[in-house]
């Protein structure tokens, strides 16, 4: 071959290299560019939930929550209620005209007495018009409205919310539709309720600026997944206005954990507001990803790998090589953003089980999901010791030995069995350490956790055989197959014994399924009661059996054989009374593996079932 030939077969070779290179690059690019968007996504569900929540929703209902404790704080309201001075009325009027009029979404400013009467009253027809103070002889009787026996009995001068509803006019729901927020302030003279302050809070401007957003449709409904907003606005309030529309027609799979409260499906975001109307609502904010946004981004992100891809090419050994380092860079980016994310505390608070108490075991916070798991209010858990979750299964040892671990000053990690507070058991995987101040000296514990239910619920399932809690066929292939392994490194002896019930189809067709399935559970019995420690017992599958026997040979696997067939033989059952079994054995070869070693056995049942049953056989 020439140089020339060579420097061609080379230029061929790492232009082949670098499309390679470029193909790989540029799908590896695509993926991590939907990992980013799907990550972009999450961020911004959270600042426009956030902006949403504490920019318009939180300082609207804040600044009404102010405008009704500053009319019932008022000194002329308070000397009103004191001294129940009518000459006080035309001030009291001015008073609740002025905020009325200074704030345009009330529509109605009242002042009610200690009987549920209108003392004043203040309308306003609609946010464009003038409000004006209604007659006497207009003033009613509200003492039979849910509103007023619900503050009429509160024991401190807080804010009430009602829910958010449309308001009604006449008996009849007002079009166009009319959403309104009631806030209210109960009054006390000598610490006795006296009357109620209360405004009904025009709230459209307020749904209308909470619903834009360019990437997402937002939702807000109720603890019953009513509608309260709704993109398409012919659904929202369906809950007064009697248009169907349920939730499941628009979050098909994220319904339930969404009116539970719970972790929802992918793209899809809710944001409890339970904090900031503080109502019977118990309403949720809802972020659902536009399809034609989520749709433009990908488009976009096709494009840009198509390009890349290409230039790459053209390119084709520095762009193949600078492609192929891309990725490494964007997933470093990638990652600090993550770990930057993970700082954030209302993450850890929302998906990490964690506690903090003092020396004495006092709880002292937890997070949401330390509430979540344990079933107990936060309220009801501070304060409380620690050991108002503990399981009585789990051992006195235990916690001494994590108390003196902790005392010492180390971090103790272990797992525990706790308790909620309806009594059901759950597991946690646990590190509690102690802090520390500058001079050294534990002033608290920190417990972080992880919920290990489910992963212990499925160490049970895979580990036994659910009638006969002996080991399952998957675990017995497990064992058998590390026994194999260690039998042949080691050159130590193995043996294993394959058992099967005779005519065992008789008793389930003569006494049924049932008495079939105890007497299964019996011979597992007499298995447990016949082996030692070491053997691993379990159910083969149907009627069969198997031992596995590290560290005896023939002689010794023949006995426990024999022993077992007696053993059986000899057992009076319930129901069948007597019942025999025939038995395989086998013993492990340097040219056995698992398979072949099983076949033998089998090999050895089928002669002895062959010659008459109710005898053991080795082969």
């Amino acid at each position: 071959m020439t140089n020339k030939n060579f420097k061609l077969y080379f230029i061929g070779y790492f232009i082949l290299f670098g499309i390679v290179i470029t193909l790989i690059s540029s799908l590896i690019n695509y993926k991590l560019h939907l990992i980013e968007i799907e990550n972009s996504i999450k961020k911004y569900a959270q600042e426009v939930s956030s902006s949403r929540i504490n920019y318009i929703l939180k300082p609207h209902i804040d600044k009404m929550d102010d405008i009704v404790s500053a009319i019932a704080h008022d000194k002329t309201l308070v000397d009103f209620i004191q001294t129940k001075n009518s000459a006080k009325e035309p001030e009291l009027q001015n008073l609740f005209l002025t905020m009325t009029l200074a704030h345009k979404s009330i529509m109605h400013a009242r002042l009610l007495d200690a009987d549920g009467n209108e003392v004043i009253r203040v309308n306003r027809a609609n946010e464009q018009s003038l409000p004006y103070i209604s007659k006497d002889s207009q003033l009613q009787d509200k003492s039979l409205r849910e509103y007023f026996e619900i503050v009429s009995k509160m024991t401190t001068q807080q804010i009430w919310h009602s829910k958010l509803n449309l308001n009604i006019e006449n008996g009849k729901l007002e079009v166009p539709y009319s959403p309104t927020i009631r806030i209210a302030m109960p009054l006390f003279k000598e610490n006795k309720f006296a009357g109620m302050v209360i405004c009904n809070i025009h709230s459209n401007q307020l749904i209308d600026s909470i619903e834009d957003s360019p990437l997402f449709n937002l939702y807000i409904i109720d603890k019953d997944g009513y509608y309260i907003l709704h993109p398409d606005r012919k659904y929202s309030w369906n809950k007064y206005t009697g248009v169907k529309r349920d939730l499941y027609e628009d979050f098909a799979q994220e319904a339930a954990s969404i009116l539970a409260k719970k972790t929802t499906g992918r793209n899809i975001y809710a944001y409890a507001l339970d904090d900031i109307l503080n109502n019977e609502d118990k309403a949720i904010l809802i972020l659902k990803p536009k399809e034609k946004s989520i749709d433009a981004l990908k488009h976009t992100n096709r494009i840009t790998t198509i390009i890349v891809a290409l230039l790459s090419l053209f390119f084709s050994i520095p762009l193949a090589i600078y492609v192929s380092r891309s990725p490494t860079k964007l997933q470093q980016i990638l990652q600090k953003s993550n770990i930057e994310l993970q700082l954030f505390s209302d993450i850890i608070d929302k998906y990490v089980i964690t506690a903090t108490t003092k020396i004495s075991g006092i709880i002292t916070n937890v997070s949401t999901a330390f509430v979540k798991v344990s079933g107990f209010s936060k309220e009801e858990l501070i304060n409380q010791k620690m050991n108002i979750i503990h399981h009585p299964d789990t051992a006195k040892e235990s916690f001494d030995d994590l108390w003196k671990t902790i005392l010492l000053g180390k971090e103790w990690k272990g797992e525990l069995k706790n308790k909620t507070k309806q009594g059901d058991s759950y597991w946690i995987k646990q590190t509690i350490i102690p802090i520390k101040d500058e001079k050294n000296e534990i002033t608290s514990f920190m417990s972080v956790g992880v919920d290990i239910s489910a992963k212990k619920e499925l160490e049970i399932l895979a580990l036994t055989d659910k009638l006969t809690n002996l080991y399952n066929r998957r675990k017995v292939d497990e064992c058998l197959f590390l026994e194999v392994e260690k039998s042949k490194r080691y050159n130590n002896p193995l043996s294993v014994i394959m058992i099967d019930i005779d005519y065992f189809k008789k008793v389930n067709d003569s006494y049924g399924h049932q008495t079939g399935d105890s007497v299964l559970k019996e011979v597992a019995k007499l298995l447990i009661a016949n082996t030692r420690k070491i053997d691993c017992c379990g159910r083969f599958g149907g009627e069969e059996f198997i031992v596995l026997c590290p560290d005896t040979n023939k002689d010794g696997a023949v006995v426990l054989a024999e022993q077992i067939r007696i053993a059986v033989e000899e057992y009076i059952f319930e129901t069948v009374e007597h019942l025999t079994i025939s038995l395989g054995i086998a013993t492990c070869e340097k040219t056995d593996d698992m398979n072949s070693l099983i076949k033998k056995c089998d090999e050895a049942l089928y002669m002895a079932k062959a010659q008459g049953r109710n005898r053991s056989v080795y082969l």
